[in-house]
């Protein structure tokens, strides 16, 4: 166990984690292997876990952040040491029992109109409008917005499906206001000097977006992309082409959104009013 400890201690100095951050991850890892001592690897579950972790929550009451802190280093060792994705949060808590925070139609329309910047409201408009990862923006060149077609060009990654995506009319004049402006060469939402563009910067414009549209909820740019899913199952969108759309491997994945969308029983009609008797 010691000498897992150590090989987790040079992957945090190698990540360059200040010297009390590793201490308390060090810490944390050693209590850990302390409480399940007489278990081997293969029966320490994610449930196992998640119970420790939230009574270890409870015996540190008003010091939340250390026992989230203790969380993370264990999230962050199994997956290093152990190249194992525990299913749950930092919090002990499972992943599939938080569901995604979702934007109204409305809020979004608040966050796209209070933008001022063009490039700005490009990058955020793009996202929202086909569903895409914040990833999928920044990687994407100019020659991937096809105007003619009115397509996007999504490549493809580790985690998700190169696709072509509809380009919807009410964005065409949004891109090409910005891409007159701005004149973007290759990368077509280039930092500075044609570096790529940071996504902690494009967080912070979300952040301030939202705060400047009054929209009081936990979200990230990324919850633009749960609530274009949600929009799309409300709307009546076959599940199984949205996770086309979403670039999803399993079906399993695009199916959390299912608990999350609201769709009233009145827009949805039967194949019995089409026939003819």
């Amino acid at each position: 166990m010691t000498h897992l400890i150590e090989r987790f201690t040079e992957v945090l100095r190698k990540g360059k984690y200040n010297s009390q951050t590793i201490a308390a991850y060090r810490n944390a890892i050693f209590v850990f292997y302390n409480h399940f001592r007489d278990l081997p690897q293969s029966k320490i579950t994610d449930e196992l876990i998640s119970v420790y972790l939230k009574e270890l929550a409870e015996k540190k009451a008003g010091t939340a952040d250390s026992s989230i802190q203790s969380g993370k280093a264990i999230k962050l060792f199994y997956e290093t040491i152990f190249n194992r994705k525990l299913g749950i949060k930092a919090s002990g808590e499972s992943k599939e029992d938080s569901l995604p925070e979702i934007l109204t139609e409305k809020e979004i329309g608040k966050i796209i109109q209070v933008l001022d910047n063009q490039k700005h409201k490009a990058l955020l408009s793009i996202i929202y409008a086909a569903g895409l990862k914040l990833s999928n923006v920044l990687n994407m060149k100019v020659r991937d917005i096809d105007f003619d077609k009115k397509e996007i060009m999504v490549s493809p990654s580790k985690s998700e499906k190169g696709r072509k995506l509809m380009l919807p009319s009410n964005l065409v004049p949004i891109l090409k206001s910005y891409i007159e402006k701005y004149q973007p060469e290759d990368l077509l939402f280039g930092g500075d000097k044609g570096k790529a563009y940071s996504p902690r910067s494009v967080q912070l414009v979300f952040q301030q977006a939202i705060t400047k549209a009054k929209v009081k909820k936990d979200a990230s740019v990324h919850t633009l992309r749960h609530s274009y899913a949600v929009h799309c199952l409300e709307r009546g969108m076959d599940i199984h082409l949205l996770q086309e759309i979403l670039g999803h491997r399993y079906l399993q994945t695009t199916a959390i959104y299912n608990q999350i969308a609201q769709v009233e029983l009145v827009n949805i009609r039967s194949p019995f009013e089409d026939l003819e008797l």
